[in-house]
C-alpha cells in the first residue's frame, strides 16, 4: 500500500508526486505548483520557523507564521 504525498506549502495530497505536482497550490511562495513533503508521515508537524504545531500538515499551513521571512503561512519541518 502507497502512502500519499503532501505539499509542503498547503497540505493536499495525492497518491502520486506526479498526480499533485499537476495542480496549482496558492500557498507556494517560490512557484505555482504543489511542492512534495519530503518528510514522512508524522502525528504532529512543526513549522520551521515558529515551533507552532499541528496534527496535519494541512492544519499546520493554514494559518500565517509572523517569522517567516518569505512567506505569509507555516511551513512544516
Amino acid at each position: 500500500m502507497s502512502e500519499k504525498v503532501y505539499c509542503k506549502y498547503c497540505g493536499s495530497s495525492s497518491s502520486s508526486i506526479r498526480g499533485l505536482t499537476s495542480s496549482s497550490c496558492s500557498k507556494n511562495t517560490e512557484g505555482k505548483y504543489h511542492v512534495p513533503y519530503e518528510g514522512g508521515e508524522k502525528s504532529k508537524y512543526e513549522c520551521k520557523y515558529c515551533g507552532s504545531s499541528s496534527s496535519s500538515i494541512r492544519g499546520l499551513t493554514s494559518s500565517s507564521c509572523s517569522k517567516n521571512p518569505s512567506g505569509k503561512y507555516h511551513v512544516p519541518l
